[in-house]
């Protein structure tokens, strides 16, 4: 697999796309978390997400509209607020980054909404 380079900005929760970028046979290897603000620590939440059901219809209720499914959302945390300083490097290598990708999306969260960070995955 060739490296991925990904800018991350603000502090809303990013799915990484890791699932749609690479073939599941393809195993990350590491990941590098840089934070590029000039002057502001960041706290980092890694985590990856499970979604069980679908929002797909499940079958006619009693009005005639399609009843949904219901859906899980579970949450499993690699990093759980991480503070890193302007400036610094985190490096994580495979034994953090090992998941089945056709179940577990790998999201990102950051602290505040100027907080920046490179990412770069191999």
């Amino acid at each position: 697999m060739g490296y991925i380079y990904k800018n991350i900005t603000g502090n809303t929760a990013i799915d990484l796309e890791v699932r749609d970028i690479e073939n599941s046979k393809y195993k990350l290897s590491t990941m590098t978390l840089c934070n590029t603000h000039a002057t502001d620590s960041v706290s980092v939440n890694l985590y990856l997400n499970k979604i069980e059901g679908t929002d797909a219809r499940s079958s006619v209720g009693d009005s005639g509209d399609w009843n949904p499914l219901e859906t899980t959302n579970t949450s499993y945390y690699i990093l759980n607020n991480i503070v890193m300083p302007n400036g610094s490097t985190l490096l994580l290598d495979s034994s953090y980054l090992k998941f089945d990708r056709s179940m577990y999306k790998l999201y990102i969260k950051l602290s505040a909404s100027d907080s920046a960070v490179d990412i770069i995955l191999n």
